[in-house]
């Protein structure tokens, strides 16, 4: 296969594979908050049969298992791809390769969590090897776009790179910690526990009561990781001449953190229907997925001219 022919079909499946994860995630948010977990109350089977009854919560967890089926073809082909025209290129190979063992890994955990009947700690990390995924699929794919030499260049040599680096490592654990942590508090029952935005209850007091605190406590996590994030785009932004896709994803970055927030106050004005809960769920994997996005511009690069630099030194010895 020409070089040309295999770039394009590397980034028709690789991309077809992250919106698969993207949509995969959606899909269980959908689950979660209809109450379909348990639609289908065996696995791998549904009701015991290869086709289910037509029934809509059993269908909506049946789509989702679906969903997972074509999500687990298109990483194996995405992974099938880069080892055999990209194993020569560790910033590609490997997060495929990761991306590979984490989507057999959430399988594992989907039936897990179904055969203890939705367990909270499972679904937990059911959804935390799912983000893991997408931030797996999205390194490839900045990864695999261009050639090597093209992802270097001089601005990210530059001595104050190093602060957005730091910057986006502290981002990236606080956001995965906030997108975790809303799972927590949705898996103990205190989702909807305070019906007031942003204060709890009406004169923005603050009730006694775990369930209370858990749901205060996850805005606040929000309000500390937002500042982080804040801090990050902007630092981003400021890189517009020197770095502009760097700048670029940090606006793209902020707006849809922005957007979030917005649909979190809507969720609890709206009496926290399924509709907007599952829209807020959806678009916390999207902030998830444009930090990672942004994560990548940034790291890889700087990784390609260490790899370089040690390349150069050792032939230098």
């Amino acid at each position: 296969m020409s070089s040309d022919r295999t770039q394009s079909v590397f980034r028709i499946v690789v991309i077809a594979a992250i919106l698969a994860a993207f949509g995969q995630v959606t899909l269980g948010g959908v689950v979660r908050v209809t109450d379909s977990g348990l639609g289908c109350p065996d696995w791998p089977l549904c009701h015991g049969q290869l086709i289910p009854p037509f029934e809509v919560a059993t269908l909506i967890e049946y789509s989702h298992r679906l969903s997972a089926s074509v999500l687990s073809l298109l990483v194996l082909g995405t992974t099938v791809i880069t080892w055999f025209y990209y194993r020569h290129r560790r910033w590609v190979f490997v997060p495929s390769l990761l991306a590979f063992a984490l989507v057999l890994i959430a399988a594992g955990l989907g039936g897990a969590t179904v055969l203890t009947e939705l367990a909270w700690w499972f679904v937990l990390f059911h959804l935390g090897v799912a983000e893991l995924l997408v931030a797996s699929l999205i390194v490839t794919a900045v990864a695999g776009w261009h050639s090597e030499g093209s992802l270097a260049g001089e601005a990210y040599d530059s001595p104050s790179i190093v602060h957005l680096e730091l910057l986006v490592v502290a981002t990236v654990i606080g956001v995965f910690a906030l997108i975790l942590s809303g799972s927590y508090m949705v898996g103990y029952g205190a989702g909807s526990s305070c019906p007031n935005w942003p204060g709890c209850l009406d004169g923005n007091r603050m009730p006694e009561g775990t369930s209370y605190a858990i749901n205060m406590g996850h805005r606040f996590v929000v309000a500390l990781v937002g500042i982080l994030l804040v801090g990050t785009s902007i630092n981003a932004l400021s890189r517009m001449a020197s770095i502009p896709s760097v700048a670029w994803s940090g606006a793209t970055l902020l707006l849809i953190f922005a957007a979030q927030i917005i649909l979190g106050a809507v969720t609890v004005w709206e009496g926290f229907t399924a509709e907007t809960k599952a829209i807020h769920l959806s678009a916390a994997t999207l902030v998830w997925v444009a930090l990672i996005f942004m994560s990548s511009l940034v790291y890889l690069p700087r990784l390609y001219l260490t790899q370089t630099s040690i390349a150069i030194s050792r032939q230098g010895v």
